[in-house]
């Protein structure tokens, strides 16, 4: 336990795009209620290499953060962890799975960097699939496919030295191999809207009988729905798309029906990882000899039947109405054995998000005469 030292907490951002500014933004609110020092530095380059420079960077200064966050990267995790460990800085990983020549070479945290103390990821394997199922199902409700039919998909990956696209691309494969999607051709668009609409206005051409477009980003999504308008095609009638970040622009295209889903919630993922890291730094340890240091929580896919919910709960302003504190194991020290799985804690995050949007609701409706007044019944 360290009491009394505030801990110096520096995230690396991978880059500047929507989503990574709503994961610093929500963890900039978290850090707050901790009272934690958060520094976010952006990689404006959005490559591995600039990546690895921003690292090497933080990790020669003369006064070293007690934390580095970062996002794992192909090719160049296994460098920046061992640089981290040889100088002393705690590093915990997040968003991504940990990329198979990490594993290979220095294996999981802590079994042999003992400064790399832990790994939050969603399960993009399980959304990928997931959303291929949506895309599926859609396509029948809307008379595309027949009852049992795949559906005939075309799709877009992000780039090479991203694990999270790798994981969601093995989602969706395999549902080709179960014969539940017909895949006519997968291309990567390295997360970019424009390239994702050049490359998807080729594809619709090459393959006019897709009924469904699967995207590893909402980013690629929206330029996937450009480029269907382009072609001549209607989304949301004759050809359904779906994606992945809960970005803005996707929940209004939910709206809309030009997007028929989009699989989030791990723009909160860099918050859990500030509350392990802040309880861990107390002598609160989220991982012993029965739980693992690699985290794991489940995506879950925004639509028409619930964007409404999830747009209130993206609003920053009810990220600043929860004390996220109140989720410390340091803060109820009588629940110190308890350790709360990933799943569970962003489970935790969402119902206090959407427990503040109802009563934010709420004094509004009442008004600030009867908002104000006593509850009798409380006493």
């Amino acid at each position: 336990m360290q009491v009394g030292s505030r801990p110096d907490v520096v995230f690396l951002s991978p880059d500047d795009s929507p989503f990574w500014h709503m994961v610093s933004g929500f963890m900039t609110e978290v850090a707050a209620d901790l009272d934690l020092n958060l520094e976010v530095l952006l990689d404006r380059n959005g490559h591995r290499y600039s990546y690895l420079q921003i690292a090497d960077d933080v990790l020669s200064r003369e006064n070293k953060p007690d934390y580095l966050v970062f996002m794992c990267k192909e090719q160049v995790t296994t460098r920046m962890l061992r640089y981290a460990n040889e100088v002393g800085v705690k590093v915990f990983t997040f968003n991504t799975g940990i990329p198979d020549a990490t594993r290979a070479s220095v294996g999981l945290p802590r079994e042999t960097l003992p400064n790399w103390i832990g790994h939050v990821m969603s399960d993009d394997a399980a959304a990928g699939r997931n959303l291929a199922i949506l895309l599926e199902q859609q396509s029948q409700r809307l008379g595309l496919i027949g009852p049992g039919q795949p559906v005939p998909l075309i799709a877009l990956s992000g780039t090479l030295d991203s694990s999270a696209a790798k994981d969601r691309q093995q989602g969706l494969m395999s549902t080709v191999d179960a014969s539940q999607s017909k895949l006519l051709q997968l291309v990567d668009a390295e997360w970019d809207r424009e390239l994702a609409a050049v490359k998807t206005l080729v594809l619709l051409r090459r393959h006019p009988q897709a009924t469904g477009i699967w995207s590893a980003s909402d980013g690629m999504a929206l330029g996937a729905v450009k480029a269907a308008r382009k072609a001549g095609r209607l989304p949301g009638k004759d050809v359904v798309i779906g994606g992945f970040d809960w970005e803005p622009e996707a929940l209004a295209a939910i709206r809309s029906g030009d997007l028929a889903v989009s699989f989030g919630r791990h723009f909160m993922g860099g918050g859990l990882v500030l509350l392990l890291l802040h309880d861990y730094h107390y002598g609160f340890d989220f991982s012993d000899d029965r739980s693992s240091t690699v985290l794991s929580y489940q995506l879950q896919p925004a639509d028409i039947n619930n964007v409404d919910i999830i747009e209130k709960i993206m609003d920053r302003e009810q990220w600043r109405s929860v004390d996220f504190s109140r989720f410390s194991r340091v803060s109820e020290p009588e629940k110190s054995e308890s350790r709360p799985g990933a799943d569970e804690l962003i489970n935790e995050f969402t119902n206090a998000l959407i427990e503040a949007y109802s009563i934010s609701v709420s004094r509004l409706l009442l008004g600030p005469c009867m908002s104000s007044a006593p509850d009798s019944g409380n006493r």
